[in-house]
């Protein structure tokens, strides 16, 4: 994507809050960009939330914005000249709070048919009877989440309880009904129902698969304990659906469709623009960026168990700056330590021992996956 393409319809904050663009691709077709504000405080500050809006057959909304902020997003698509009423269908690129949160408010507003993947329906429901303690009325989705119990019983209740009875459409096939020029693909990782829009083949709409600077957190294995029943079973398999290498598999297939469409103009749902520049990603590249942090991630953990067993805090904050480990930094780090040390203990690198740390076995098996991997 060259910057000399967007059209500024509104300039917002240097971090890319309030920003409206729109390109306008060869074929004809539009697509809007609009940045709803998305921060939870402390050092972690991911940028808004890029929320997209393609012209095509139809005008189709793809994310929302994070809870609360559906009125926000109202008003920038009545800045961009978009009234609720126009939009045709709705959709997600992933089922986490700062993509769908705004997700009822402008279903209700636009009156729009809501479409998303069969794994997002079920994880968006809540199953009182198999929920993890605390959280009955949670949805299975958030039933891991990292955030404190003091945050979620005040934040979240209205979230789950509203998500929970929104009547959608199911994405099926590898085409978006709606619009059949917007193809569908499932790239599983960083969230179970996460998905790439590719508009003709000219743009990808990749929500947090590719982000430009950092590297999204990947979901833990672990996960599908809790949620295995309520999967379709072919979805049961936590590699497919969960964990580091759903979404290192999920780079890859990145990684092939950048080359088959060597001029996609890459729109990630956070820091397209940010810190007064433009976050242009070329996906090949980015995708192996990402990947290769990961392998290196995984070689600093074996690294720091041959003095010794350790805790996970202790992995953390031997990866992780200082600075990014306070206030709920801490959670987040020990979330993307937990899905390392699940594919280093696949490798049979290390085990878990009775006290709950964690302890090297003495193999090196960790480089071997990756050279398959990047043989494949």
């Amino acid at each position: 994507m060259n910057p000399e393409n967007i059209e500024v319809i509104h300039q917002g904050e240097p971090n890319g809050n309030g920003w409206i663009i729109r390109l306008r691709l060869p074929s004809g077709r539009e697509i809007f960009g609009l940045a709803t504000e998305n921060f939870y405080g402390g050092d972690w500050d991911l940028g808004p939330t890029w929320n997209y809006v393609v012209r095509g057959e139809g005008l189709t909304l793809i994310d929302t914005g994070r809870f609360g902020m559906g009125g926000r997003l109202l008003a920038l698509l009545e800045q961009a000249g978009i009234a609720a009423r126009d939009l045709t269908a709705i959709t997600l690129t992933h089922g986490h709070e700062d993509h769908d949160g705004g997700l009822v408010e402008l279903a209700r507003e636009s009156r729009a048919p809501v479409w998303v993947h069969p794994l997002y329906d079920r994880l968006r429901r809540s199953y009182p009877e198999q929920a993890p303690q605390g959280r009955a009325h949670f949805s299975a989705s958030c039933w891991h989440c990292f955030m404190p119990e003091s945050f979620t019983q005040v934040q979240c209740r209205d979230y789950h309880r509203q998500r929970d009875g929104l009547e959608t459409n199911l994405l099926t096939g590898s085409t978006f009904p709606p619009d059949p020029g917007i193809r569908l693909h499932h790239l599983p990782g960083h969230c179970p129902d996460a998905l790439a829009f590719q508009v003709g083949d000219e743009a990808l709409l990749v929500g947090d698969t590719l982000l430009p600077e950092i590297t999204p957190h990947p979901s833990q294995e672990a996960f599908l304990q809790g949620t295995r029943p309520i999967l379709a079973p072919a979805l049961q398999e936590s590699q497919s659906v969960y964990g580091l290498r759903a979404y290192l598999h999920s780079l890859k297939k990145l990684q092939a469709l950048a080359r088959q469409f060597p001029n996609l103009i890459v729109l990630p749902a956070h820091r397209l623009y940010y810190n007064e520049q433009w976050g242009i990603i070329d996906p090949e590249v980015r995708s192996q960026e990402i990947s290769e942090h990961h392998r290196q991630r995984g070689r600093s953990i074996r690294n720091a168990l041959r003095d010794g067993p350790l805790d996970d805090e202790a992995i953390a904050r031997v990866l992780f700056e200082p600075q990014l480990l306070k206030g709920l930094g801490m959670r987040m780090a020990v979330n993307e330590v937990r899905s390392h040390l699940e594919l280093l203990a696949h490798c049979g690198d290390v085990g878990r021992l009775d006290d709950g740390k964690t302890a090297s076995t003495g193999r090196s098996n960790y480089e071997e996956y990756f050279q398959r991997l990047e043989a494949d």
